[in-house]
C-alpha cells in the first residue's frame, strides 16, 4: 500500500488503501448508500504516509497495552483482540512488536475466517 485512509472510531480502526478506493475491476460494483453501514460522526481520518509503517515502529508497540504486529507485509493493531482470541491471549501476545507472519501463517495458513478477522485490525502496511 502506498498510502491509505485510516478510519478510527472509538476503539476500532479500519484502513482502506488508496489504491483500493477506485477499483480497476470492471465487474466490481460500488455499494449503494443503503448498503454502507452507518458509522456515526465520531470519526477521525488520517492518511498513512508513503513508505508505510516500518518494523522498527511496530517494535515500539510490543505490549498488552499497545500490540502491533506485521503479518505478510501489513501492520495490525491487535491490542483489542488479545482478550478475545479463541486460542488464548498468549498466542497474540507473542506477536506484539514483531513480524508475526510465521506464527500466523503456521497456525492459520490461508483459512478464510482468521484472515477476515485479521483484516479488521489492519492499520497500514510496510
Amino acid at each position: 500500500m502506498i498510502g491509505g485512509i485510516v478510519f478510527l472510531q472509538k476503539n476500532s480502526t479500519s484502513v482502506i488503501p488508496t489504491d483500493e478506493l477506485v477499483s480497476s475491476n470492471p465487474d466490481s460494483t460500488v455499494p449503494s448508500n443503503s448498503e454502507i453501514p452507518d458509522i456515526g460522526s465520531d470519526i477521525t481520518l488520517t492518511v498513512t504516509p508513503e513508505g508505510g509503517i516500518t518494523l522498527a515502529e511496530v517494535a515500539t508497540h510490543n505490549s498488552r497495552n499497545s500490540c502491533w504486529s506485521m503479518i505478510n507485509g501489513k501492520v495490525y493493531d491487535l491490542t483489542s483482540w488479545i482478550p478475545n482470541h479463541p486460542g488464548g491471549e498468549e498466542a497474540i501476545l507473542s506477536l506484539c512488536g514483531v513480524d508475526g507472519s510465521a506464527g500466523f501463517n503456521g497456525q492459520h495458513g490461508t483459512a478464510k475466517k482468521p484472515l477476515f478477522v485479521l483484516s479488521g485490525f489492519m492499520i497500514g502496511a510496510q
